[in-house]
């Protein structure tokens, strides 16, 4: 496993043997459909069917429930934190391999899969659903469930916004970090008409959900719920993906993500770190040039710790683990075999 390191904040390109897909990059805004839509095209490692039923109800708090999915034995615990518009089916190629060898859980945040909403409000404005507000409920969730540290954490996505955050306040419990394409400081530095609109049609998906009017097929909102197909889990989304606890989730966890990116740590010290870029199969010199200063905002992250390493994963979209969950096995093994150095 220590072939793959590449020093201080290295880079390097990760040659895997996995059978090619030619899946595209997905921008931002669309990373979230594009969970659900890749979702239905892989052949699941755990089958998908089982997500649409709860694994663990964990209470956290009075009235609160979160989903855990914990399995396998082992320490360090590694813990899954999914991106976006996403929870813990996106590891389904992940969590069984890695729990061969491994304790290992995944989640529903709140609003997400089975976990009830959690919307709270003070003074009748709701609290966001931010960064820190995810790193509390799952520090909650984990000492509920009497899981123990040390953990590896690892975060997709947005999700790595929210792992670094969970790194930030329980520093103690975190031995090392996979940072599967996440999310950077970057990406929201000032305006963005972009985001401005992503962020609106969330919003007017939430305002159908609270009108009843989802699933819908006219103009507009009629990508708010996925379209009907075969099985339990399909059935269970598209009754979650209408409902106004839900929308409403995500509309606070997407106008929040400025803020999950506000006030990160800049310095891991020596704890083990990789950050995994998406190759995509696009080599237009558009693309190429995007893949270049994606790679290196990569690179500078890594370089936040004086064990971490950016790898690029190639003919891989933004959705590594499920393109390239081998990938993800070998960085979690990396991590864990360089955590257990002085």
């Amino acid at each position: 496993m220590r072939g793959i390191w590449g020093g201080h904040g290295g880079g390097k390109l990760y040659s895997l043997p996995h059978e090619r897909r030619a899946t595209r990059a997905f921008a931002p805004a669309e990373w979230g459909c594009a969970a659900l839509i890749l979702l239905t095209a892989a052949a699941p490692i755990t089958p998908i069917d089982s997500y649409a039923l709860p694994s663990r109800m964990v209470t956290i708090a009075p009235g609160r429930t979160l989903n855990l999915r914990c399995t396998g034995k082992g320490s360090p615990t590694v813990i899954l934190e999914a991106g976006f518009q996403s929870w813990s089916f996106a590891w389904n190629k992940v969590q069984p391999r890695l729990a061969a060898t491994s304790r290992v859980c995944s989640y529903d945040r709140a609003g997400m899969g089975l976990s009830p909403p959690n919307l709270a409000q003070r003074n009748g404005t709701p609290l966001p659903r931010d960064g820190t507000a995810i790193a509390s409920d799952l520090a909650a969730l984990l000492k509920a469930a009497g899981e123990t540290p040390p953990y590896i954490l690892v975060g997709h996505s947005a999700g790595g916004l929210y792992m670094r955050r969970f790194a930030d306040m329980q520093a103690r419990q975190v031995v090392g970090m996979v940072l599967i394409d996440p999310s950077v400081e970057e990406q929201f530095a000032g305006p963005s008409e972009m985001r401005d609109a992503t962020l609106a049609r969330h919003q007017l998906c939430a305002a159908a959900a609270h009108a009843g009017r989802l699933p819908a097929t006219v103009p507009d909102i009629d990508r708010c719920v996925p379209a009907a197909k075969p099985g339990a889990f399909n059935a269970q989304l598209r009754r979650l993906a209408a409902t106004p606890g839900y929308q409403d989730t995500l509309v606070s966890e997407y106008a929040a993500l400025p803020a999950s990116a506000t006030g990160l740590g800049t310095r891991y010290g020596d704890m083990p770190l990789i950050v995994l870029t998406a190759g995509g199969t696009d080599t237009s010199p558009e693309a190429s040039a995007r893949l270049a200063e994606w790679a290196a905002a990569h690179k500078r992250l890594a370089a936040r710790s004086t064990r971490g390493t950016q790898i690029t994963v190639p003919d891989a979209s933004h959705l590594i683990q499920r393109d390239a969950p081998e990938a993800v096995l070998s960085a979690v093994d990396a991590v864990r075999a360089h955590g257990a150095q002085p």
